[in-house]
């Protein structure tokens, strides 16, 4: 039977799979912005790899006691949400970047820019260890963003390699996936693969993700459990870098100013609504 909370949890996913196809912004940001961060990371961690492992064995309670420790009321109606905005957002993103650049840009900008305001609260004090991290990750963000993209013709070990980036870019607020996508030159290549529905590029995409998603998660569990001020200031900072993709956009662009203001303005309201409704006060 679907719950209330259900519905939001869809909710927040669908914030997240958009999120994945938006350059310069993070599903892990969204993540953050509606207070569900620190619980997708553990509730990735708990997913026994080994299980099925027992169901080819045969050991069925086994296998049924290990799936048993897995979050499913959080993690399965959060991940057909991630798949309805991945998928229903993919091709509207295609059309928005087409049609209207600089405001799509400009709204994602203000998106970033409010919601540094939510991982801003999960430092807990601000010292000189704390504004190094930041610092640290402003400069890679900001020099990362103005590399040359890559020259990379598409593969199925290239789109392997970009499975695993986008995903860590995923979870990690402040690293977008879709800009990670850019970086590589695979972005435009794996929007129109959505929306193909090209099984073998989408497959080895998913494959790399999973890759990456479970390698890495654990560790940033743990830096989190361990250093939670000092990585949410890396993450601060390299939220403040990342707005050089959408900034840079805009300025080439050079739309008037309302198109920059406006749209800004909508995206900052839109980051602060939500965390008004969503996240309670640490």
């Amino acid at each position: 039977m679907i719950k209330i909370k259900h519905i939001k949890r869809i909710f927040e996913g669908m914030l997240m799979g958009g999120a994945n196809v938006i350059p310069g912004v993070s599903g892990g940001t969204m993540a953050l912005i509606t207070g569900i961060y620190e619980r997708l990371i553990h509730s990735i961690n708990t997913i026994p790899l080994s299980a099925p492992f027992f169901l080819l064995k045969g050991d069925y309670r086994e296998f049924g006691d290990r799936i048993k420790s897995v979050d499913h009321n959080f993690l399965i109606p959060l991940i057909i949400g991630i798949l309805i905005g991945t998928l229903s957002l993919a091709r509207f993103m295609e059309y928005l970047l087409d049609t209207v650049p600089a405001i799509t840009y400009s709204f994602f900008f203000g998106l970033i820019l409010a919601g540094l305001g939510v991982i801003y609260k999960y430092i807990d004090e601000v010292d000189i260890r704390i504004v190094i991290w930041g610092i640290f990750g402003f400069l890679f963000a900001f020099f990362l963003v103005g590399l040359p993209k890559l020259q990379t013709e598409p593969n199925l070990f290239i789109i392997f390699i970009c499975g695993m980036a986008a995903i860590i870019s995923m979870i990690l607020p402040g690293l977008s996936g879709a800009f990670i996508l850019i970086f590589l030159q695979q972005y435009d290549f794996m929007l129109n693969a959505l929306n193909d529905l090209n099984i073998p590029v989408i497959v080895t995409f998913i494959t790399g993700g999973a890759v990456g998603l479970f390698t890495f998660s654990k560790l940033l569990e743990y830096l989190l459990n361990k250093y939670e001020s000092a990585i949410m200031a890396l993450l601060f900072g390299l939220m403040v870098g990342g707005l050089r993709a959408p900034g840079e956009e805009v300025i080439d662009i050079n739309p008037p100013l309302y198109q920059f203001i406006v749209p800004a303005i909508i995206g900052a309201v839109l980051v602060i609504v939500i965390e008004y409704r969503y996240v309670s006060p640490k």
